[in-house]
């Protein structure tokens, strides 16, 4: 569509300008007033349902708590603790409540759900992957993530046109922050412990299983390998810190329900980065 664009008004520059250079521009600007349009078209639909994100999210929740079979108590209580870590107001809780007891039906339509948060949020990449994040950190609550759960990761993914590998790095990452608060390693950043911890493990060498264990999920919480160059390292820092940064998520269109954990996300980020840093000796 975009090269469409760029076609018609490459040829109305080159009747405007009278010059054949009107074209060539037009293969420039044609696809940025596209996208600028789609944003617009997209903040539109964004205004006038703005619970569409948080709704549906609760919604495949509770669908992945029926997929393992009967939904227990604990999958119940899994939810009420996504619910206390996004700090939903009362009315926001209501809803998300009511959207896990819808997403438990034998007759969810899974598929045309996805079909309609794409649609809306399809030229905004980093809401969409944020979602992804978020729905697999909710389904790790219990520590797993079982066939029939990863299935339906895999259809998130699948409706989102986001290649399977890329679905596989994030639960890879996700299962990385999930064990690094587990160990006790990542609390808030900046907290005094965190720094006492880096310091007192920059002279063992990182030798001991804790702190071997707490560097290896660092390294998955940024999506590389341990055997990662120190550019590839700092890129990929750049690269998670930028699309978790909260003002432009807000100006994307992320609810403001969402943005806690999203704050929370960067900071287990910045957390992972600065033990790397320690580890491997550089600033």
């Amino acid at each position: 569509m975009s090269f469409i664009w760029a076609i018609i008004t490459g040829f109305v520059l080159s009747i405007v300008l009278k010059s054949g250079w009107g074209y060539l521009l037009g293969f420039f600007v044609g696809p940025m007033l596209y996208q600028t349009l789609c944003n617009k078209l997209n903040q539109q639909r964004t205004q006038t349902n703005p619970t569409l994100y948080l709704t549906i999210v609760f919604e495949v929740l509770g669908h992945l708590s029926k997929a393992k079979g009967v939904v227990t108590q604990d999958d119940i209580n899994l939810a009420r603790h996504f619910m206390d870590r996004l700090q939903l107001d009362s009315n926001s809780r209501r809803l998300a409540q009511d959207s896990f007891n819808r997403g438990k039906a034998a007759d969810y339509p899974l598929r045309a759900r996805l079909k309609e948060i794409y649609i809306q949020y399809r030229f905004r990449r980093n809401v969409l992957n944020i979602f992804c994040e978020q729905l697999i950190q909710a389904a790790l609550v219990d520590g797993h993530l079982d066939e029939k759960e990863s299935q339906i990761l895999y259809i998130v993914a699948e409706e989102f046109n986001i290649p399977r590998q890329q679905m596989t790095m994030y639960i890879k990452m996700m299962m990385g922050s999930y064990h690094f608060r587990q160990n006790g390693h990542y609390q808030n950043q900046y907290q005094d412990q965190h720094y006492q911890y880096q310091q007192n493990h920059q002279h063992q060498g990182y030798q001991g299983r804790s702190a071997q264990s707490d560097l290896q999920n660092a390294y998955k919480i940024l999506g590389i390998e341990s055997s990662a160059e120190i550019t590839e390292i700092k890129k990929a820092y750049r690269k998670l810190m930028n699309e978790h940064h909260p003002d432009k998520l807000v100006s994307k269109g992320l609810p403001k329900e969402m943005l806690e954990a999203a704050k929370k996300r960067a900071q287990e980020i910045q957390a992972a980065y600065d033990l790397i840093k320690v580890s491997r000796g550089f600033k």
